[in-house]
């Protein structure tokens, strides 16, 4: 698809999929998979 990705500590790649979503307090960037934090 060429679009940009996300990659985590662990190796696994995300898609980001909608960016610059308005909320109440900031905004939102979607991605589609759970980023993890380091595995031992």
């Amino acid at each position: 698809m060429g679009g940009t990705t996300l990659e985590d500590s662990n190796g696994r790649v995300s898609n980001i999929i909608a960016v610059d979503v308005k909320a109440s307090n900031g905004v939102i960037h979607a991605i589609d998979k759970v980023v993890l934090p380091p595995l031992p």
